[in-house]
């Protein structure tokens, strides 16, 4: 996939109010600019906190030191702008609206037969009632902020040995069923094999057995980026744990709906998921 990036700036206009002697300072915004990738921006001086939101409504918070995390979605607008609002109480520079536009994703389409009926549309009063369960247990981890930015430092493999086997914004069509695109990469690797955090994080959602993930492991890489981990056989963290880049969470499986062992792992941004390829990819400035 061509990979493109970007590099923002937007210089403060305003100048401070009478008394105030603050050194002028800048922001910056560096990532994949394409459907389902993403910009990081980061000031280069402490001028408070802003609020940046974009055109198609994505919003984060900014400070000088933790930069802001801004998804697009796999359907997201091309033309996009991003505009900043001062949070602070005291005098703070402004900060120019940007425009720039992504590149539109080529999505494959996928098949995947042979699952048992029940997995693709659940039908008995019990597993609709564990679906709902599972439902109301990701809302509470989907809600969680974890005061940090580890996610600027980059993404790293979750499964060092392995094939690719699905890809990000695939339409995917279970037995026939044409059903959600696939919003993560797959890693296929032996049952047993060690998972990895991509990066350092907070667990908020440690379950061994939800209906369609089967083992399921959320870590909030800080301000709600989130890694999302499927079909894990094994869990080696709780709810609560801190983790750091590299350290072993649990073990490849087949569980939930799955027809092989892998590892499905999304990255949720604040409700959008981004393509975890472009995360790899990426390298800060």
């Amino acid at each position: 996939m061509i990979r493109a990036f970007c590099l923002l700036f937007a210089v403060f206009a305003a100048q401070p109010a009478m008394g105030e002697d603050r050194a002028p300072a800048s922001m910056s915004c560096t990532g994949p600019l394409l459907q389902g990738g993403f910009l990081i921006c980061a000031l280069s001086a402490d001028a408070g906190v802003y609020q940046l939101e974009t055109s198609d409504g994505k919003q984060a918070k900014l400070s000088f030191d933790h930069p802001a995390f801004l998804p697009f979605s796999r359907n997201s607008p091309l033309d996009i702008t991003i505009q900043a609002k001062g949070l602070s109480r005291h005098w703070q520079p402004t900060i120019e609206a940007q425009q720039f536009t992504l590149q539109a994703g080529n999505w494959a389409i996928e098949r995947i037969d042979g699952l048992p009926p029940g997995k693709v549309t659940p039908r008995t009063l019990e597993q609709q009632q564990k679906v709902e369960a599972d439902w109301k247990k990701k809302q509470t981890a989907w809600a969680h902020r974890t005061a940090a930015s580890w996610y600027a430092g980059g993404f790293t493999k979750p499964v060092e040995v392995s094939r690719t086997s699905g890809v990000y914004g695939s339409q995917r069509i279970l037995n026939g069923k044409p059903k959600n695109p696939h919003l993560g990469m797959d890693f296929a690797a032996p049952k047993g094999t060690d998972i990895l955090a991509p990066a350092a994080a907070e667990v908020v959602l440690a379950e061994p057995d939800m209906y369609f993930e089967g083992g399921l492991l959320v870590l909030d890489h800080g301000a709600g980026v989130m890694s999302v981990m499927l079909h894990m056989s094994k869990l080696d963290v709780k709810l609560g744990d801190w983790v750091g880049q590299g350290q072993k969470v649990g073990e490849v499986g087949m569980t939930g709906r799955a027809t092989g062992p892998h590892l499905h792992w999304g990255i949720k941004v604040r409700g959008t998921y981004i393509n975890p390829k472009l995360a790899l990819e990426y390298t800060a400035p």
